[in-house]
């Protein structure tokens, strides 16, 4: 599933990963040791990160996927003009990993694809979900 959403396969161990299912048999959850990493929406079988599962992510891929690089820590929203570089692959919709200075800060949806969020210089990147501590 993750190599789907964001277009390379995670290169890291799965063991502990469990999945919690809903009521009507859909994935709901995707657990490591207990702790929540995602949250699968049932209309579209995306995810949505919580804190553990985007620090999981970023141990996951290679330096540059599902990453948004930019110049200042955001506190709500990430702004267009401030983002320095991101994955190509991103595409809208998509939860991706706020990256400043070399360090995972936040997470958040991505409101434009990855090369929108290069080009463009004006509107909203990405909104923050939540901090990463």
């Amino acid at each position: 599933m993750l190599h789907y959403i964001y277009g390379a396969e995670p290169q890291c161990s799965l063991e502990g990963v469990t999945v919690k299912y809903s009521k009507t048999g859909k994935p709901r959850y995707v657990l490591m040791n207990g702790k929540r990493l995602f949250t699968i929406k049932p209309n579209d079988m995306s995810v949505t990160l919580s804190p553990e599962g985007a620090a999981f992510l970023e141990g996951c891929f290679p330096p540059k996927v599902a990453r948004v690089y930019v110049s200042e820590v955001p506190e709500k929203t990430v702004f267009a003009k401030h983002v320095i570089d991101a994955d190509e692959g991103i595409r809208r919709g998509v939860d991706v990993l706020i990256i400043y200075e070399s360090r995972l800060v936040a997470f958040g949806k991505a409101l434009m694809s990855g090369r929108e969020m290069k080009e463009l210089n004006l509107g909203e990147a990405a909104r923050v979900r939540g901090k990463v501590p």
